[in-house]
């Protein structure tokens, strides 16, 4: 997926750069995303080292469970990066001359796209269910990746003609992919797979471009739908006046769509927000001067107050938590009132949705994942917006660019599949991976180096095709 999307824009659309710290942002999402996934599940690691609701030594879900861990800021923190990457996508496309039409055929196509990029995810990744070897099934998977590669790569480095040769041999192998799993592998396809993840991302990327594309003048107007969804979400949750819209799943219909799916554009939105800010910010040319120890403090005071945040949720001292993100709020409003800029205005609105969030903690009867609630939504978000406006620091007060993110984070798509797709592939045939598995049971030290060692692969990999300017489009 080739993320022009971050790079910034001038008043008059000429491009002027990347802005890094939405970069960094989604490449600390998908960092986190790997590492959650691929750390000893049976290493005796600390419950928060994993979802909140899927706590050791069984991980069974449990919706019971209240409270956060930094593992369920991980989809947060991409879905708000996609929200501040709509301004520069779509100002690009606007100032090219491109109307409402065919920007909404343009948002169709992408929304196509990853639409079917989760059915593919879905359907191939249950590979592993199927009775021949496991070789076999590893060799299905490295293949399917190697359909997905041709099918939405856009080399830049070549001509527009082989472009698309190289994509319709891709949806070939991915046709003939389909017909191996399913007469080969003996594993039936189903409209039921799919990718959750990509699906939610299909459904906010849609309606989140569209909300901030008929609100692109009016900031004012973009928080009103964001406290009309918030209100749809409260009324839904608290009374549940929508009962009466019938569930696309008993419909026939829940492969593809459901409503809840759209709570997520308050995340998205105040994302979009965000990268208006962004946008204005190096439209107007602010003054990258050097920060002085004044900001340096309230940065690290918002860091310190967004840990603090996630620590008080988890173990369950709401009204510290409370009183320590408020205090901490009015505390880095008095220290930056005098020198207002960019990456503390964001910050400021982190921490104010934060603070929203802890109130409704105990409204909600305790912040949650799943099923998610207005806390964690909030919550979430505004963390999001935190360590958004403190990359932005970084970056423009301190010169400080984290590469090694921002790359990743620049083609988040390889990096979401590869690791599954390739490497365990790879290390499985190689029978490395059994071996891994085995010395990583029982030993927490071995659980994080299994987990940072293959995150550590998935980064070096998405840095290789970054580097080399292969993107996957979506």
């Amino acid at each position: 997926m080739k993320t022009s999307s971050t790079t910034s824009l001038a008043a008059g659309g000429k491009a002027q750069g990347r802005v890094s710290s939405i970069d960094s942002l989604r490449g600390l999402a998908i960092f986190g995303m790997i590492l959650c996934a691929y750390i000893g599940w049976h290493s005796d690691l600390p419950a928060w080292m994993f979802h909140a609701q899927l706590p050791p030594p069984d991980y069974a879900f449990s919706p019971d469970v209240r409270g956060i861990t930094w593992v369920d800021l991980v989809f947060p923190f991409f879905l708000f990066s996609m929200g501040a990457a709509f301004p520069f996508a779509m100002k690009k496309r606007i100032s090219n001359g491109a109307g409402a039409a065919a920007i909404s055929g343009w948002l169709v196509r992408r929304w196509l796209i990853l639409v079917c990029f989760s059915f593919v995810l879905g359907n191939a990744g249950s590979a592993s269910s199927s009775q021949c070897s496991p070789v076999w099934s590893n060799l299905f998977l490295i293949g399917t990746w190697g359909g997905l590669f041709l099918a939405l790569t856009r080399f830049s480095f070549s001509k527009p003609a082989w472009n698309r040769a190289a994509n319709a041999g891709g949806v070939l192998i991915l046709a003939a992919a389909a017909v191996i799993l399913q007469h080969a592998l003996g594993v039936p396809l189903s409209k039921d797979k799919c990718d959750i993840i990509i699906l939610i991302l299909a459904y906010v990327s849609l309606t989140g471009s569209l909300i901030w594309y008929f609100t692109r003048d009016s900031i004012a107007a973009r928080w009103l739908v964001f406290a009309a969804v918030w209100a749809v979400k409260a009324l839904d949750s608290y009374t549940g006046v929508f009962s009466f819209i019938p569930d696309a799943g008993s419909a026939g219909y829940g492969w593809i769509f459901k409503f809840e799916y759209l709570q997520y554009l308050m995340i998205a939105i105040p994302g979009s927000i965000v990268g208006d800010m962004m946008m204005k910010r190096n439209a107007q040319g602010e003054a990258g001067m050097k920060a002085g120890g004044k900001e340096a403090a309230a940065a690290i005071l918002a860091s310190a107050a967004a840990i603090f945040q996630l620590w008080g949720l988890f173990t369950r001292h709401v009204t510290a938590d409370i009183a320590v993100t408020a205090c901490a709020a009015a505390a880095f409003a008095l220290m930056t009132w005098k020198r207002r800029e960019t990456w503390s205005d964001i910050v400021m609105t982190g921490m104010l949705l934060m603070t929203a969030g802890t109130v409704f903690d105990p409204i909600d009867g305790g912040i949650r994942k799943d099923w998610c609630n207005i806390s964690y939504l909030l919550v979430t978000s505004g963390m999001a917006a935190v360590t958004a406006g403190v990359f932005l620091f970084l970056e423009t007060k301190q010169g400080i660019r984290l590469s090694w993110l921002s790359r990743c984070g620049q083609n988040p798509m390889i990096a979401y599949t590869i690791t599954g797709y390739v490497t365990v592939p790879v290390l499985s045939i190689a029978g490395i991976m059994p071996l891994i598995f085995k010395a990583a049971e029982g030993s927490p030290f071995m659980g994080l180096v299994q987990g940072f060692g293959i995150t550590a692969i998935m980064m070096a990999l998405t840095i290789f095709f970054t580097d080399r300017k292969i993107f996957w489009r979506s």
